[in-house]
């Protein structure tokens, strides 16, 4: 089994042609994972017979570029960075669906179980689902897959992100470029694997329960408006209140987090408020129900700058701990969001990275929502949150002192 981080220059469907050929010296890969910018997305369109390259392919969109263990994407770089996994012992399948909310459960269903059967393992569970779409349906579709493979099999990934919230967002399967795709890939590989999925908030001392809620938009926190209740926290935490219209950006180190317990340890799911209405309802880019607790949730920038490279530690421990197995490459999410309000230490972030998984290639995508599976075993979609994927050196390749 093999791992190789490629980057292409995207600029040019021959120019990307020829460093794939180059960087994978002729051979095809079993799966090859791809992420930039939008504009370097785009450039997959015009790409001739992709399929010559991977057998399988999933990409999506990333805010302002991608990071891997190379470095960071400036703004105005035309490229994509690709983890090619070359596993010809191992099984792996990717199908796609073009989304319609009114069937996404269904969808998600019938796609997971096209990529299992593209796999060629049907009626056998995958070691791994790794899902890349576009933003707004997430929970619909965790709960469409697992109508099919239950709650024991790991689904992560992220939702395709733009440089502006301007939905310019796109998803690629090998075959097709779009702006609405859900893309999902088994992998049935010949390495163990290890996941962790996390933020990098504290909860703070202000809490409520969700007593209305319409979709993604919370109508009421304990029988009153949710922005007055919201306003109220921030006021009492020494923080400006938020007024009707657009606050992403001022509402990135203050989110809302639905209160989980795991093994009787709590946890935090996140939700990022996006827009507040004249009517006092909140609007997140993550579901909630009534009768969830949510409290008050704060970030800081040391704390975003910090966090992927725990997260990454955790999962590099589980996987020593539970297979005796170093890390050989890594897949990692991180929250646009994050991404963004750290963007002046983006490159501390990717060092802290290469720190902690020395020699090891990696691919760090900057998404608008985040899947992961907790430590209760359950798979989320939440806001503000960081995952990471560790595939472990197969056994041929570990050295024993």
């Amino acid at each position: 089994m093999m791992f190789r981080l490629l980057q292409v220059d995207a600029s040019h469907p021959d120019r990307m042609r020829h460093d794939l050929q180059q960087q994978l010296d002729g051979k095809r890969a079993d799966l090859l994972i791809a992420t930039g910018n939008t504009m370097s997305m785009a450039s997959l369109a015009q790409l001739a017979e992709p399929h010559q390259f991977a057998r399988n392919w999933i990409a999506c969109s990333s805010c302002l570029g991608a990071a891997s263990s190379f470095g960071v994407d400036e703004t105005s770089d035309r490229r994509l960075t690709l983890l090619a996994i070359t596993d010809p012992d191992g099984s792996y399948g990717v199908a796609s669906v073009q989304q319609d909310k009114n069937q996404i459960r269904q969808q998600a269903a019938a796609t997971v179980l096209a990529a299992i059967h593209h796999a060629g393992r049907d009626a056998e569970l995958p070691a791994l689902i790794w899902c890349m779409q576009a933003p707004g349906l997430e929970e619909q579709i965790i709960c469409g897959i697992q109508q099919v493979v239950g709650d024991q099999v790991p689904i992560l990934g992220g939702s395709a992100a733009d440089d502006d919230v301007s939905g310019s967002w796109n998803q690629f399967d090998g075959e097709q470029l779009g702006h609405n795709l859900l893309v999902i890939a088994v992998l049935y590989p010949t390495v163990h694997m290890s996941s962790y999925f996390s933020s990098g908030y504290r909860t703070g001392n202000f809490s409520g329960t969700v007593t209305a809620v319409h979709n993604r938009r919370i109508l009421q926190i304990d029988h009153q408006p949710a922005l007055q209740v919201y306003n109220h926290w921030l006021e009492q935490a020494g923080i400006a209140p938020l007024q009707p219209g657009m606050v992403i950006s001022n509402s990135t180190f203050n989110p809302i987090g639905r209160q989980l317990t795991a093994r009787d340890i709590p946890f935090s799911l996140l939700s990022l408020p996006t827009y507040v209405g004249e009517d006092g309802s909140v609007e997140l880019l993550a579901a909630l129900q009534t009768g969830d607790v949510i409290s008050l949730m704060h970030g800081s920038k040391e704390q975003l700058v910090h966090r992927a490279s725990h997260v990454v530690r955790v999962a590099a421990n589980n996987l020593r701990l539970g297979h005796d197995a170093k890390p050989a490459a890594a897949l990692i999410v991180y929250c646009a969001g994050c991404m963004l309000a750290v963007r002046d230490q983006i490159s501390e972030v990717q060092q802290s990275l290469s720190d902690n998984l020395p020699d090891t290639p990696y691919l760090v995508a900057f998404t608008y929502g985040e899947q992961g599976n907790f430590a209760d075993g359950f798979n989320r979609h939440g806001n503000l949150m960081i995952s990471a994927v560790i595939f472990g050196q197969p056994l041929t390749e570990r050295v024993y002192e």
